[in-house]
């Protein structure tokens, strides 16, 4: 898409009219490059570290950690985007974020209570836990997930995990 242009008011899931309800995202975009060696960097330190028993190196695992999170902040690139979604997947997208936040609530319930009775803080946290990586398989296999950007150049946009009927009514990018 044109950087600057707007998506249809169509469903980015379904294709199916939004009714003028749209939803606002910031997409952020970083290169590939950038996130392997951002994210196996502290990883590489801390190994080599343990294998020449330099322990300050070790001891720089979360320091590198967080200044990568830093400067990711200035690499990365943003887009703002307007999408549609239909009063199915809003009802559906709502749902699930509501869910989501109830398993957060319970993992900090969990921790917040463990000191006084461990056995059930246990019990909660881990269902709250699960109930958050089964939220995450739901929402990637029922296509609820957000959109993505795929590249970003000064003047295009591509945007990815949109459903395929809604890519299919969108016109080709000249020169593609």
């Amino acid at each position: 898409m044109d950087r600057s242009g707007a998506l249809p008011d169509r469903c980015v899931i379904c294709n199916a009219e939004a009714g003028g309800q749209r939803v606002a995202q910031k997409l952020y975009w970083s290169p590939l490059a950038w996130k392997v060696g951002a994210g196996l960097t502290p990883f590489v330190v801390a190994g080599i570290g343990i294998s020449t028993q330099n322990w300050w190196m070790l001891a720089m695992f979360w320091p590198l950690v967080i200044l990568l999170a830093i400067v990711n902040s200035f690499v990365r690139k943003s887009l703002r985007v307007e999408i549609g979604l239909c009063a199915r997947h809003r009802r559906i997208r709502g749902v699930m974020r509501g869910l989501s936040i109830l398993c957060l609530v319970g993992v900090g319930g969990a921790i917040w209570f463990i000191r006084d009775a461990p056995a059930q803080a246990y019990v909660v946290l881990l269902a709250s836990v699960g109930g958050i990586v089964v939220l995450a398989l739901v929402q990637s296999f029922s296509g609820i997930q957000m959109l993505k950007l795929k590249e970003l150049t000064a003047h295009h946009a591509w945007l990815a995990r949109t459903g395929k009927p809604f890519r299919a009514a969108l016109p080709e990018l000249p020169g593609s």
